[in-house]
């Protein structure tokens, strides 16, 4: 299934909800009113933990690890090499010495019009006529080689990640390349890397699988709970109740499409939005999934 089957996510989110009006308004007021309360409190609560809940699974295990992978591939000087490979293909006709570049951007200063000047010398000519289209290819650059690198040795949505932090602030990036100046060790550029451009990424990749995972449960609870209660439940159904629980069950509905989208973020980030069916551009162009996913993706 591809983009043209936008539509089934919409099918999805009606039908999932009109089945859980039917069997609410089935099941009784009794069970409908326990039900209610166990999935606002499920919502609740798997809101509230899966937050702090990821950040600690983070700090305490996938951050080292991120930072030893890290350490790792720019102990191997691939960064120098990728940015001046980058250089060279950009058709200035310059053969880039790979020493002098990390000379320029290891003193983390002026590190852009640095760059600039030490191309333009190269041949004795300048390489782009207005410097900020330089300094816009440049910046890409550091984009490009960083999202390659990480993408190389962590996950592929983390590098989209950080490759849009670089592009939208390129001269942070300076902090990354100043710290590339201790030659015997990498740990320190790695743990730049790692705190400001892959955290936000890797925490809320672990937020979304807290949040499935304790949702499910809650649930489960709350139906075996709601179920044993309405055993008693002598309660005469009337049209009050019967528009009660059907409003009852169509917030059921909500909390189930809302887990369902939380799935499906969970596909689109695993897959960097390359999936033939688990893809922004599908999702975007539903008229009732697009508002729950939106809410999910704000989280």
């Amino acid at each position: 299934m591809g983009v043209q089957f936008w539509w089934f996510y919409d099918v999805i989110a009606v039908a999932t909800i009109l089945i859980c009006l039917f069997i609410t308004v089935k099941r009784g007021f009794l069970k409908a009113a326990v039900s209610l309360l166990g999935y606002v409190l499920a919502l609740f609560i798997a809101l509230s933990l899966s937050s702090s809940i990821g950040s600690s699974i983070y700090s305490k295990s996938v951050r080292e690890s991120n930072v030893k992978k890290m350490d790792q591939a720019l102990s191997e000087n691939e960064f120098s090499e990728e940015l001046a490979k980058y250089l060279e293909s950009l058709g200035y006709n310059v053969k880039v010495d790979r020493d002098k570049l990390t000379g320029i951007y290891i003193k983390g200063e002026d590190v852009d019009e640095n760059i600039y000047t030490y191309l333009n010398n190269i041949n004795g000519r300048k390489v782009e006529s207005e410097e900020g289209i330089f300094y816009n290819k440049l910046h890409e650059g550091y984009a490009t080689v960083m999202s390659g690198l990480v993408s190389k040795h962590l996950s592929e949505y983390s590098a989209e990640c950080a490759a849009k932090e670089i592009r939208e602030h390129p001269t942070k990036f300076y902090g990354f390349m100043k710290l590339m100046d201790e030659p015997d060790s990498r740990r320190a550029p790695a743990e730049f890397i790692v705190d400001n451009y892959l955290k936000a990424p890797y925490v809320s990749i672990i937020k979304l699988i807290t949040l499935i995972v304790m949702l499910i449960i809650f649930l489960v609870l709350t139906i075996i709970i709601s179920t044993t209660a309405g055993k008693n439940d002598k309660m005469e159904p009337s049209i009050v109740t019967h528009v009660i629980c059907g409003l009852i069950g169509i917030f059921k509905g909500a909390v189930f499409v809302f887990l369902i989208a939380v799935m499906v973020r969970l596909y689109v980030v695993f897959g960097s939005n390359k999936m033939l069916f688990f893809n922004h551009e599908a999702i975007d162009k539903t008229f009732i999934f697009k508002y729950i996913y939106d809410i999910v993706k704000g989280i």
